[in-house]
């Protein structure tokens, strides 16, 4: 019996002629043994995949591969807010990869960041030969409903490395202006 309990699962596959042969028989359940141990470390591959349910150390590797930054430690912090931050900005890395240098790449990331809704406002686009084309603008207008664990200046500082050089930003907390009245 090998390690997970498939009874001779790779022998069985076999031939009969070969199936009765001692050295054969010997090679096959050696295979199956070796077999049996990779399959029972990469049985639960799926759920180390999963960014929701990855270990710290596979999460920091799985953001490794997109290129994200993140402290191991904050991965493994006691407070679930921070980890769920971190999960939320690899995921969403992931997501806007393809909508890169869009606004809609723009609201996917800073959603994850601040855990907030998001909206951006720029006269880009993709516009066809009949199509009106809006006057270009230097300023994108970014609202958001809060800036979750990020201070304004930092959202600033992660607006200025994605928007591209002389971009203005306009940025409108919603919470902000609710206390003001």
């Amino acid at each position: 019996m090998t390690g997970n309990g498939h009874v001779g699962w790779l022998a069985n596959q076999l031939p009969a002629a070969m199936r009765g042969d001692r050295v054969i028989a010997g090679f096959v359940r050696a295979f199956e043994e070796i077999g049996d141990s990779v399959r029972e470390q990469v049985s639960d591959i799926e759920y180390e995949l999963d960014v929701n349910l990855a270990s710290p150390e596979m999460l920091a590797y799985l953001a490794s591969w997109i290129g994200v930054d993140v402290d191991a430690a904050m991965l493994t912090a006691e407070d679930t807010n921070v980890r769920d931050a971190q999960r939320r900005l690899i995921r969403a890395v992931g997501q806007a990869l393809v909508w890169r240098g869009t606004s809609r790449g723009l609201e996917l990331l800073l959603e994850a960041l601040t855990d907030s809704r998001v909206d951006v406002i720029d006269s880009g686009g993709v516009f066809g030969p009949r199509d009106d084309v809006p006057q270009a603008s230097h300023v994108v207008t970014v609202e958001l409903d809060h800036t979750g664990l990020l201070t304004k200046k930092q959202v600033m500082t992660f607006l200025a490395e994605e928007l591209p050089i002389g971009v203005r930003v306009d940025l409108v907390v919603r919470s902000e202006k609710q206390e003001q009245r």
